[in-house]
């Protein structure tokens, strides 16, 4: 099981245990800020970077959805799956859940950091965004 898996499995626990652990009432805004929290932990390599994403997410997909309280959507995982393997660069992974301005946020945000991440981490995410004409 490579990372990308198992971070999809433990979204899936998540929601598994948000209905469990509440009685059987299951809270869309709850389990994706614990599915925040996870992609945080995940990455606590470049911690900043990783809440900065995390928020991103949350914020402007999860919390702007027409039902927040049934999120995450297929697409949101879609978009979340896509950040751990941005930072994960992988460049084998699908990116089409990631739009322009997707791109463009997660230019800013590497360059808010730069001085904080690795160098070669900082050119392989460096090298995604390009290949995605973000830069």
């Amino acid at each position: 099981m490579n990372s990308i898996e198992k971070f999809l499995s433990d979204i899936e626990k998540i929601k598994k245990h948000d209905r469990a652990d509440n009685g059987g009432h299951y809270d869309g805004k709850r389990a994706c800020t614990k599915i925040a929290s996870l992609f945080e932990s995940n990455n606590r390599h470049v911690q900043s970077l990783s809440r900065q994403i995390a928020d991103y997410w949350l914020n402007t997909f999860v919390l702007q959805s027409d039902s927040p309280a049934d999120e995450p959507s297929e697409e949101n995982i879609g978009r979340i799956r896509a950040f751990q393997a941005f930072l994960d660069s992988d460049d084998s992974e699908d990116f089409s859940a990631l739009g322009a301005d997707d791109w463009e946020t997660l230019r800013d945000f590497v360059d808010g950091e730069a001085e904080t991440i690795d160098l070669d981490m900082l050119q392989n995410l460096m090298s995604l965004i390009l290949a995605h004409g973000a830069l």
